[in-house]
């Protein structure tokens, strides 16, 4: 409708076509992530998934994604802030750890409430490198904390809400990850409030 508009030149001033093409562009990225999981979902339901992985450092890659993830955030009235340790080297698939992280901030932003902040951190763990997606969000119980990393698990309390998902994001996380050799978990942050999902990947080449 937005696209029809602005070819027929209807928009009534530079806002509205300035909105417009926002709202484009918000749903061709949020249509090309849902369009990656269920490739990856397919993948990974045929054992057939193939990581090209080498030395990358994390940081600058990271930091790419979440800026990629900004306007989406943005639409949602949420703010990202993030905190990335320097020096880290990971032997990754630089695609496959961009879409677990758009991934986590997919679901950080969908789930919270508007406004919330959510943070992205990396750091360094002893021989692993801990990606971490905090959020402001009602959390997850301690019981299903195990359940949710399967596909087309919902959590009881959002069976009925208007949230939409495809069921299928947080599965495709846990293939990409045991791909690579890790391990992914959440937990209740200190301030006892929201989700913290976290990422362990095994650190590889130089690091600082």
């Amino acid at each position: 409708m937005f696209a029809e508009t602005l070819l027929l030149g209807r928009v009534r001033s530079e806002e509205e076509r300035t909105r417009s093409l926002e709202i484009i562009d918000q749903e061709a990225r949020r249509l090309s992530h849902l369009v990656e999981n269920i490739l990856q979902f397919s993948r990974a339901e045929r054992r057939a998934i193939a990581l090209t992985r080498s030395a990358q450092p994390l940081a600058p890659l990271l930091r790419d994604t979440v800026e990629m993830f900004q306007p989406m955030a943005r639409a949602r009235r949420v703010q990202l802030t993030s905190a990335f340790a320097d020096g880290l080297v990971a032997d990754v698939d630089a695609g496959a750890l961009r879409q677990i992280l758009l991934n986590l901030l997919d679901n950080a932003v969908k789930y919270g409430p508007a406004g919330q902040v959510v943070h992205v951190a990396l750091r360094r763990a002893g021989e692993s490198a801990l990606l971490s997606v905090e959020d402001e969000g009602p959390g997850i119980p301690a019981a299903d904390r195990v359940r949710i990393w399967k596909a087309f698990q919902r959590l009881e309390r959002d069976v009925n809400s208007a949230v939409a998902g495809s069921g299928i994001g947080l599965s495709v996380v846990c293939e990409l990850v045991l791909g690579h050799g890790g391990r992914a978990w959440v937990e209740t942050p200190e301030s006892g409030k929201g989700a913290r999902f976290v990422i362990e990947l095994p650190l590889g080449g130089q690091s600082a």
